[in-house]
């Protein structure tokens, strides 16, 4: 009588939940989130998209076309603020929409401002995400320096980081 050969497969479990994929609405976040989606689909982990929107660095003379009688500079800041919110949340709905046509159910985004390398460090700290997919395109040297909001972040997390350059 043979015995029968029985085969057991450890499962190991992903250690990625939760991705965070900041993106500026460049080509090279558009890299770096594809990357996302895969480790996505083989994690079965939720990605959130993450846009900061650097709404201090607008010029006060742009500022000026928004001003509107007996208003102040701080409404105009806000009536910009809210335009490009509304632009960058077309642009992440997109994302969303492509991350979902791919079998990925659990996507969604969040919107930001200030400056982006210390806003993706405090949301990455501050919702338990476990792995920050992020592109670098500033590297312009024989040594590879990477971009500076990349560098800052990298220098400034505790969380893994799978940076994307292509």
């Amino acid at each position: 009588m043979e015995a029968s050969k029985s085969s057991t497969t450890a499962f190991v479990s992903s250690p990625y939940r939760r991705i965070l994929v900041p993106h500026d609405g460049s080509e090279m976040s558009d890299r770096a989130f594809k990357h996302a989606m895969y480790v996505a689909k083989v994690a079965n982990a939720e990605i959130v998209i993450f846009h900061v929107m650097e709404t201090d660095s607008i010029p006060p003379s742009t500022l000026l076309a928004f001003i509107k009688p007996g208003a102040g500079l701080e409404e105009a800041r806000e009536e910009v603020r809210t335009i490009f919110e509304g632009a960058v949340g077309r642009m992440l709905d997109e994302r969303v929409q492509a991350a979902k046509a791919s079998g990925i159910n659990a996507v969604s985004y969040k919107i930001s401002s200030g400056k982006p390398a210390y806003a993706i460090v405090i949301e990455s700290e501050a919702s338990e995400y476990d792995l920050i997919v992020m592109s670098s395109s500033r590297i312009a040297s024989s040594i590879r320096a990477l971009g500076s909001t990349a560098r800052r972040v990298l220098d400034s997390t505790k969380k893994p980081v799978l940076l994307i350059h292509e």
